[in-house]
């Protein structure tokens, strides 16, 4: 069920960023081109061509072609989301079942039969 809720929440994702991608750019009353933090960080790195270049229309697309890309990411993870689902349940019941064979493994003792007991550890009760 966790697996399912993940892939719906990342199908979600993918379409609010695509949306916002494709609209924002193009919007004119938060204007792409009034950005105060571009405005801030073009300045503190002393490179006014980056405001001039983020207003550019050819921008506008390249964030526009980003959201285009998001909203198709959604889809295909839509149409394939049983198989993605399985997958996912697949991974997490293999990871799971290797914390409980890491947890259920014993060392093997390697020491030749002849070899003395290794010396107590301080704490351990054992009496000989």
């Amino acid at each position: 069920m966790s697996a399912k809720l993940t892939i719906i929440f990342f199908i979600l994702i993918c379409f609010e960023i695509g949306a916002l991608l494709i609209i924002l750019p193009w919007t004119p009353s938060p204007s792409w081109n009034e950005n105060y933090l571009l405005v801030v960080v073009a300045d503190k790195l002393h490179w006014p061509s980056l405001a001039i270049a983020m207003k550019s229309s050819y921008i506008r697309g390249a964030v526009t072609g980003l959201g285009v890309v998001n909203i198709l990411l959604g889809l295909w993870e839509a149409a394939n989301f049983t198989r993605t689902a399985r997958a996912f349940q697949q991974k997490w019941q293999g990871d799971e079942s290797e914390l409980q064979s890491r947890s259920t493994m014993h060392l093997s003792d390697n020491r030749p039969p002849d070899a003395p007991a290794p010396p107590s550890q301080p704490g351990n009760d054992n009496v000989d």
